[in-house]
């Protein structure tokens, strides 16, 4: 899914999937989801990565969710994401971040319908492999129950 998101060139700056462990290793404590479908096939994933590794930061996540495009448009992005506010919310997160390609139209409407709203635009913030400068859209959604005092 991660491949397939590189391939349509607006989920990500990666050029290529890291290995489970690369993966993994940078977000150690932090929550992450699958989605199977009734073949128990990895059908998507949403995980959160840490922000910055300060501790003032401890309570905020940048997101990523990734749908099998061949299941694109069946609510599992949804799905995702809202269970992964609800963990997050459990393990004490009160800001989710998100960043977004503005042409990732899909993912835009996916965030937004889970509460989280465009607070800025980085512009030319990262250039893809094949010379583009890229613009990302900045999302948060804050926790309406954790980190309120």
């Amino acid at each position: 899914m991660y491949e397939a998101g590189i391939v349509g060139g607006n989920a990500t700056f990666e050029s290529e999937a890291p290995t489970w462990e690369e993966w993994s290793r940078t977000r150690v404590g932090y929550p992450a989801l699958g989605a199977r479908d009734a073949d128990d096939q990895l059908v998507g994933w949403a995980a959160l990565g840490p922000i910055s590794s300060r501790a003032v930061y401890r309570g905020v996540g940048e997101v990523s969710i990734y749908v099998d495009p061949t299941c694109a448009r069946r609510g599992i992005g949804g799905v995702l994401l809202d269970a992964l506010i609800g963990t997050s919310e459990g393990d004490g997160f009160w800001t989710l971040r998100a960043g977004i390609f503005p042409e990732n139209l899909a993912s835009i409407a996916l965030h937004e319908r889970a509460g989280f709203e465009l607070v800025g635009v980085s512009r030319r913030i990262g250039q893809m492999r094949d010379g583009r400068w890229r613009d990302v859209l900045l999302y948060e959604r804050r926790s309406p129950s954790i980190g309120r005092d």
